[in-house]
Formats: C-alpha cells, structure tokens, sequence
C-alpha cells in the first residue's frame, strides 16, 4: 500500500489540536468513519478504488431486523470521502449526494461491503464518486453517485 494509504487513519498533531481522534473505544488509530459512535469502517485500496467492510449492530435498525437507511447512507458516504484520502493523500468533502435504495438490508450479523470508485482515474479538485453496498451475497443493496471536493486543513493551532 502507498504511503498516503498508510496515513488514512493516524492521528496527527493537526488532528490532536482540531479535536479529531477517530480511534476505536480500544484505542486503536482507525480510518474515516472510526471511533466509539462511528461505523467502524476500516478503508483499503482495492482496485478499482476503495472498500471498507461494514459489520451492522442491532443500534443501527430503523424498521425491525433491517438497516435504517441513513445509515446506510452514512457508510456509502464516509467510504466515498475516504476514497480521496485513500488513494491522493487528500480530504475530501460531500458537496452532493444521491443514492438508490434497490433493496433491505437485514441486520443479521452478515458483513456487508461498501465500495467506491471515481468515474476519472486522475485526481480533481471536484470529482464525481460513486459507489454501492453490497449484501454479503454479492447483491447490491444500495448505489450511490455524488460530487465529493478536496478541502484544505487548517494550519495546526487554527
């Protein structure tokens, strides 16, 4: 893996004086979406983009025994944010975000994968992302298509 692919989930100086610690109630540093109330998604390169595997907690229910849908909007859209930083080294934000919702997803201990991919192999400022959540089956639960943009990070101290 790439040097920037080993940065996604340190805890740097800038992060420690912004407030930002995504580490795991263990204590372990962990990639975007990480931390005690977060998704524990852990981000990998994996042509032709990124993927993360998602493990689904009862808490994360909307109607009885399946996935509530902003979460799974939360997964797709925290692995389409990391695909930046991932593979550029850069941060990146949503600026827009649609998703198409092609069926349940029951929370029955089953990991699901989240994957995500750009249209353009170069890096932009501004690029179109899109990416889907798979069943553990292989069937696509979810698709999702949006405009993620790069974002500066403040100076340390700011």
């Amino acid at each position: 893996m790439d040097k920037a692919a080993d940065k996604a989930g340190k805890v740097d100086d800038r992060d420690k004086a912004a407030g930002v610690d995504d580490r795991d109630e263990s204590g372990d540093d962990s990639s975007p979406g990480g931390g005690p109330v977060g998704l524990g998604l852990r981000f990998s390169a994996e042509p032709p983009g990124v993927v993360a595997v998602f493990r689904p907690r009862r808490e994360h229910t909307g109607a009885p025994g399946l996935l509530h849908g902003g979460i799974a909007a939360t997964c797709l859209d925290e692995t389409m944010a990391a695909l930046g930083f991932v593979l550029d080294g850069v941060h990146c934000v949503t600026a827009t975000l649609e998703l198409r919702y092609r069926r349940p997803v029951p929370v029955d201990g089953q990991p699901l994968r989240a994957e995500a991919w750009r249209d353009h192999a170069h890096t932009r400022r501004r690029q179109r992302v899109r990416g889907r959540l798979l069943l553990a089956d292989g069937s696509v639960a979810v698709e999702a298509s949006g405009i993620f943009v790069q974002v500066s990070r403040p100076p340390s101290g700011t």
